[in-house]
């Protein structure tokens, strides 16, 4: 942000954009020194990072005409 400071509405916005392969909103340092400073975030980014390969998993099954269980069998 202009001021320095990234609120956590601000990180988890940039980081998805990050995961999606977007230009996020803040430079990584400023989104990297949020993440050291508030677990919570740190704890939000795995949890997108899990979906985000979930539900990549899924659209490839779903998108392959093939085994639609291939998705369900990512689910553990």
């Amino acid at each position: 942000g202009d001021d320095g400071v990234v609120r956590c509405i601000d990180c988890r916005t940039a980081l998805s954009a990050e995961i999606d392969g977007e230009t996020p909103s803040h430079s990584p340092e400023e989104v990297r020194a949020h993440l050291r400073e508030c677990a919570e975030c740190g704890v939000w980014l795995s949890a997108a990072r899990g979906l985000h390969r979930l539900v990549g998993v899924t659209t490839l099954a779903a998108g392959s005409g093939g085994d639609e269980r291939v998705g369900e069998r990512s689910c553990g």
